[in-house]
């Protein structure tokens, strides 16, 4: 950029500015015009003198106007503060720039504005040349960039946050399990229990992130007990799931997972499921055109509101709104107690 203002520049004021007018002539006006960028010529005070064919058609300005207006209103209301700046910086003799955008047919363009003074012999700044490249493409690469890069930091949290889990979940049904073979001596041992536990959470897991694969079709639905039944398998004997029959559509199987699967691991890490007397009750039902799961712990150690949502729990609200459905969470005194709400399917 800078590299073409001098060049813009030198074609304008080959010797420099020496005189009080502002130079056009033909060949000059050619050679700007060839231009894609939009070349202006500005006084201090801001007044447009003179501007080439790109920038008559960005500025909406006729070529035959004469110019003479103020440069500043030409531009959209939300750069004019930092125009303003900028000319004011040019006028004191300093190379200035500022980012701008305007709207035309619909479509947001994105500007790169430099301004560099024109000084005559005696040092002063006689007349400001402005020059405003289109770096729309350049933006939006730049957007997607940001898109990609913020996508592979929550890629990366997310995979913390599942690596952190594993270690929990696995401690937790330790737990669960010595607890289980304590009580019955002449059953099957905790490695046993264990084993058979681990196998089951293996499955829930494919229950939880697999479902996405599988072809949709609005006439496929599936119980909502089977559901719960196979992703809480490993939990069984900590968990009691009731309701009537009702149906989640194929499309919404991963979200009942996840959201079973989040609530599950933390219950483990933090709640009823990780505690020897603990408890958690699931109900589901549809409520006119909603599916409505109910998940309360009991039994466990007392809970609180948390001053901000962990990861897991943040990212499971987001895969619930963007199936068009709510989630809300109550620290009861007896335990948490946490309700979603969904679409409701027709029966399969």
């Amino acid at each position: 950029m800078e590299t073409s203002a001098g060049i813009y520049k030198s074609a304008l004021f080959p010797d420099g500015f020496s005189h009080g007018i502002v130079p056009h002539t033909p060949v000059q006006k050619a050679m700007l015009d060839a231009s894609v960028d939009c070349i202006k010529v500005i006084s201090t005070d801001g007044t447009l003198l003179q501007m080439n064919r790109a920038g008559c058609v960005a500025l909406g300005v006729a070529e035959d106007s004469g110019f003479g207006m103020p440069w500043l209103p030409l531009l959209p209301d939300g750069v004019h503060q930092a125009g303003q700046i900028a000319l004011s910086h040019a006028a004191q003799g300093q190379n200035a720039r500022f980012p701008g955008q305007s709207e035309a047919e619909g479509e947001t363009r994105y500007w790169d504005n430099l301004l560099t003074p024109v000084i005559d012999e005696a040092g002063e700044v006689q007349l400001i040349l402005c020059v405003s490249r289109d770096v729309t493409a350049k933006a939006r690469l730049e957007r997607e960039l940001e898109i990609a890069m913020e996508g592979e930091r929550l890629l990366a949290r997310e995979m913390r946050h599942r690596i952190k889990n594993v270690f929990a979940v696995a401690s937790g049904l330790i737990s669960m399990c010595e607890r289980q073979a304590a009580a019955d001596p002449d059953g099957a041992s905790a490695t046993e229990i264990l084993r058979g536990r681990l196998e089951a959470l293996a499955l829930a897991s494919d229950t939880a992130f697999e479902q996405s694969e599988m072809p949709y079709s609005s006439a496929h639905a599936l119980d909502v007990g089977l559901l719960v039944a196979s992703v809480l398998k490993p939990y069984e004997g900590k968990y009691h799931g009731a309701g009537e029959q009702a149906f989640v559509a194929q499309r919404d199987m991963t979200t009942v997972s996840l959201f079973l699967h989040e609530l599950a691991t933390n219950s483990v890490k933090y709640g009823a499921l990780g505690s020897e007397n603990g408890r958690v009750d699931i109900d589901w039902r549809t409520k006119g055109a909603e599916l409505v799961l109910t998940w309360v712990e009991t039994g466990g150690p007392a809970v609180s509101d948390p001053k901000r949502s962990g990861f897991g729990s943040a990212m499971i609200d987001r895969v619930v709104r963007s199936a068009g459905g709510s989630v809300e969470r109550a620290w009861e005194p007896g335990g948490l107690r946490v309700v979603m709400r969904l679409p409701a399917a027709e029966s399969a």
